[in-house]
């Protein structure tokens, strides 16, 4: 007999579940009615069109509501579904709760999904003669999207995992007998949680504009392979280049709100670590870059489409990539990002390899039907522009080659070593790139299209580089910039800033369109921002409090803080005043001094770094970042006491538990410690009449010669002790006389050190960070003009 369940709320995963059924089939039905209507000399293609189109929108409308249903139970904290579980707790704000949205690999991917369908209606209103072709590739990636989320079960063998399974349905559940009450729900009282590391502001945003611009790049993808299709090689460059802006624009967007995020919320000191995740979500945005600028060289001088073609292809299949590294759990162990293995990491890559395999086959049987590049002119834009875009492609490649080092040692069986400091390496290996790409947006931007006379050329570009020169020499000496690369990149950064900014004001709508100039301005001011900020990255934190931190915190990064007491910290004398409980967080404060003329010490600022207290997944160090015009002081700790509010700090802590007889020297520490009496005396008392003080007295002679006399006692009275304990304040040690031996003139003596209140911070001084953040606006900016004024074009 079937148990029947108690206040189980099943109507909503039913009809998520129903919702996702018939999405994914009417995908495949659009896939197969678009591709029908693709061939235009048949004479019922417009029937089939309109049933496409109506199969799509039904595809929409059933994502929606699968969409809508899965919010809902999060909202409404329906503790029977596992996704709801997992994510969802009871003192989840409102905002976090939609969050957990896109906080599991199930709701991320159906988000996803629905972002798809959201441009897949805008193509239909906007594709014309390329509907058919761009849709019926589209739908196809719906189709396996979706397959991703039918959590269908056939023995050991699964077919995608369910948003809307049921807690205790899940695999790990089966056999656990408080599932099989009738009433086990009444007994689930809260949820799971959401991961504290997502707990930010930052992540409201970061996740959906990256998936956004997932979805976006789908749509050049399409385009360029229907450009095959058809044979119309040049053609789908027009309708295709707002898409393709748009996706570099929510790519971007996307990596930067991760980065303030990590910037914020993370303990690594910057907003980019090089993390597998990281460089996964940024090749697809180089690759798409690099296919942007090949893009523009072929509408404009109708050469260079085999290789606009393939980045165009790759920056699609680096984003399914990407998604096979954070969702297979092949880098669980090596990144933040990645979520663990769900048996996801096989499907993900039979999606990569048909997409793949179709764009290549299409690409290699026109290969020969592309037009072929003409007399090569090398001071031409379309030759810069196209070794650019090789530039940032070989870019892209060693990053996704190193990145991949894990999945090769995973799938292949090989041994093969990632580089041990990540940061050093990254950076050693992008450094020619960033020279090389900020040298070519300096001098690209002075070419024309046509024939250049190599005079004009220089004199165009003589200004940029004469600013460039004079502005470097005193940045590396007054500035300190050092190393020949670090050099070579300060020029080159210089020079394509004040080349863009030439375009902007000179040469305005010349030579190169107001967007392309402000993104060019913006990605300058980025190569700059990166050399100023990390070039000269400070940690301030070396630990003068004559405390060993031990070996997990380096003396010279580190710095030990006891409450009330102040210490010197590169510039600031610093001292650790309080910590304060908001609801699961403790926030520290921390006041950063100086003197004035007359040497008192006046407090410059306060810094609150905080711990996020989680018990179930961990707690989170929060770093606070004070930020100045031209440098962030940015400080996290790194070690606390994490007791509750209602804790009592225990000052002292037993060190030693000593036997000792009269005339004994004992080592402690580098003191001797010698008993030279034990004695008894009533006590007279008013209250008590029985009462007797038994003393130690005790000599302890320190290393530098000094010496000190307390004697701890007891009192007996009425068969009750009550300890007289005392404090060498000077030493940091209290002495207990516990009780006297049954040997004579012998006793146990305890000794106990001074535990004061403290934290572990560590502080970094970035420069120039502000540079940075501001040159990511400006690049961004940049590119949502040149948006529209593809769009427009289009």
């Amino acid at each position: 007999m079937d148990i029947q369940y108690i206040g189980e709320h099943l109507f909503w995963g039913h009809a998520g579940r129903f919702a996702l059924y018939l999405a994914f089939f009417s995908a495949i039905f659009s896939v197969i009615a678009y591709y029908r209507a693709s061939s235009t000399n048949r004479i019922d293609y417009r029937q089939w069109r309109s049933w496409a189109r109506k199969l799509f929108r039904f595809h929409g409308l059933m994502v929606g509501v699968a969409s809508f249903a899965l919010l809902y139970i999060l909202l409404s904290r329906f503790y029977e579904y596992r996704y709801v579980w997992m994510h969802v707790e009871n003192n989840l704000s409102v905002g976090y709760q939609i969050s957990s949205f896109w906080a599991g690999q199930e709701g991320s991917l159906l988000f996803w999904v629905l972002c798809q369908v959201v441009f897949g209606l805008f193509v239909i209103r906007y594709a014309r003669q390329w509907e058919m072709h761009v849709m019926t590739l589209f739908s196809l990636s719906q189709v396996f999207m979706l397959s991703m989320l039918l959590g269908l079960r056939f023995g050991s063998f699964s077919v995608g995992m369910d948003p809307f399974l049921l807690l205790r349905m899940a695999p790990e559940n089966l056999g656990n007998q408080f599932f099989h009450r009738p009433d086990y729900l009444s007994h689930i009282t809260d949820g799971n949680g959401l991961n504290p590391l997502l707990r930010n502001f930052w992540m409201l945003s970061h996740p959906p504009v990256t998936f956004i611009g997932y979805a976006a790049v789908l749509v050049p993808y399409c385009y360029a392979l229907a450009g095959l299709w058809r044979g119309k090689f040049h053609d789908w460059i027009r309708p295709a280049l707002p898409w393709t802006i748009l996706g570099i624009f929510f790519l971007g967007a996307g990596i930067l709100l991760g980065g303030v995020w990590a910037y914020e919320s993370l303990t690594f000191g910057g907003f980019w670590a090089w993390d597998p995740i990281e460089n996964a979500s940024l090749v697809p945005w180089l690759m798409l870059t690099a296919g942007l600028h090949l893009m523009i060289v072929s509408y404009r001088k109708k050469h260079s489409y085999a290789p606009a073609f393939l980045f165009v292809i790759l920056s699609f299949i680096f984003i399914i990539y990407a998604t096979y590294l954070t969702r297979s759990g092949v880098l669980s162990e090596t990144s933040v990002h990645s979520f663990g293995s769900d048996g996801m990491g096989l499907h993900i890559l039979v999606y990569l390899f048909i997409f793949l395999v179709i764009g290549i086959l299409l690409l290699v049987k026109e290969f020969r039907n592309l037009p072929s590049r003409g007399e090569e002119q090398l001071l031409s834009r379309d030759f810069w522009l196209f070794a650019g875009s090789l530039v940032i492609a070989l870019s892209a490649f060693q990053i996704i080659f190193s990145t991949s080092i894990p999945v090769f040692n995973h799938i292949l069986g090989t041994q093969l070593a990632p580089a041990q400091n990540v940061v050093s390496y990254y950076n050693k290996w992008q450094l020619p790139f960033a020279v090389a790409i900020a040298l070519m947006i300096g001098f690209t931007q002075f070419i024309r299209w046509d024939r250049n006379n190599i005079r004009q050329f220089m004199h165009r570009m003589g200004l940029s580089v004469v600013l460039a020169v004079i502005t470097s020499i005193p940045v590396i000496f007054f500035y300190g910039i050092t190393g020949t690369g670090y050099v070579l990149l300060l020029f080159a950064g210089l020079f394509a800033f004040y080349g863009s900014l030439d375009m902007l004001l000179r040469f305005r709508n010349q030579y190169i369109s107001m967007g392309g100039a402000i993104s060019h301005l913006g990605m300058a001011l980025f190569l700059l921002a990166v050399l100023l900020t990390f070039s000269k990255k400070t940690t301030i934190s070396e630990n003068t409090s004559g405390y060993f931190l031990g070996d997990g915190f380096p003396e010279t990064e580190n710095l030990l803080l006891i409450k009330g007491e102040m210490l010197p910290m590169g510039e600031y004398k610093v001292t650790y005043v309080d910590r304060q409980f908001d609801g699961e967080r403790i926030h520290y404060q921390v006041d950063f001094l100086k003197t004035n003329k007359e040497g008192d010490y006046y407090r410059v600022f306060s810094s609150y770094p905080s711990v996020l207290l989680n018990e179930r997944m961990g707690n989170v160090y929060e770093p606070y970042s004070k930020v100045f015009p031209l440098r962030d002081v940015f400080t996290y700790v790194t070690f606390a006491d994490l007791s509750g509010e209602d804790h009592i700090h225990e000052p002292y802590t037993l060190i030693s538990e000593l036997v000792v007889a009269v005339g004994d020297t004992i080592a402690l520490a580098n003191n001797r410690l010698v008993l030279q009496s034990v004695g008894s005396t009533p006590v007279v008392s008013t209250e008590q009449q029985n009462e007797l003080r038994v003393a130690a007295s005790l000599e302890i002679h320190t290393h530098y010669g000094k010496k000190y006399t307390p004697q701890p006692s007891f009192i007996v009275s009425d068969h009750k002790v009550r300890h007289e304990d005392v404090v060498v304040s000077d030493l940091g040690l209290k002495f207990r006389f516990e009780r006297a031996r049954d040997e004579p003139n012998t006793i146990e003596l305890k000794v106990y050190e001074e535990q004061p209140e403290f934290i572990i911070i560590k502080t970094v001084i970035f420069p120039f960070i502000n540079l940075l953040w501001i040159s990511i606006v400006v690049l961004l900016a940049g590119l949502y003009l040149a948006y529209r004024h593809r769009r427009k074009a289009s």
